[in-house]
């Protein structure tokens, strides 16, 4: 899967592939990186890149993330992200309607069944990647349309785990899904 940030200001593609140790591989025009990395906290990442044990820590919010990186500070927003805010005049882009994985990783538990009405920032899934859990979080007040994986699903960036149907203050699917 490759990403388009902008890291500091600067344009930068990195592809990422799931490597069989459980690491990722993620290649820059110029070099590959072997990157194993345990979530610590919310806003502590525990890495080893190329071998090298590395401490990050990561605040911000949707659009964009400040991460420390032995005393120095990144700013990384998604640039694909940006194109699409500044394309259409700085307006809030439509909501995702589904709930894919931040990388490749394993279903541990779908928290949800079909039908269900959840609120922004309830629990969905829990993925994990690398032996870091993620719990994947509804993006806004929702029903849930579908379920997508089970349990020990093996799935990829894309992969659509949970349909959302927005929903009105009233708990019904304003466009009529």
């Amino acid at each position: 899967m490759t990403y388009h940030l902008e890291i500091n200001g600067e344009a930068v593609a990195l592809s990422v592939a799931p490597a069989e140790d459980g690491q990722l591989t993620i290649t820059t025009t110029d070099h590959a990186y072997r990157v194993d990395c345990r979530r610590i906290d919310r806003h502590q990442l525990f890495l080893t890149v190329d071998g090298v044990n590395v401490n990050a820590f990561v605040s911000g919010g949707a659009d964009a993330k400040e991460i420390l990186i032995n005393g120095t500070f990144y700013s990384v927003a998604d640039a694909d992200a940006r194109v699409l805010s500044t394309a259409s005049g700085g307006a809030s882009r439509e909501l995702p309607r589904e709930v894919t994985p931040p990388m490749p990783s394993v279903v541990v538990k779908v928290l949800v069944t079909e039908g269900l009405r959840v609120y922004k920032g309830d629990n969905l899934v829990v993925v994990s990647a690398m032996k870091m859990e993620t719990t994947l979080t509804a993006p806004f007040d929702a029903l849930v349309a579908g379920i997508n994986a089970a349990e020990g699903d093996k799935v990829m960036p894309g992969d659509i785990l949970i349909d959302l149907a927005a929903v009105d203050g009233d708990g019904t699917d304003p466009e009529g899904q």
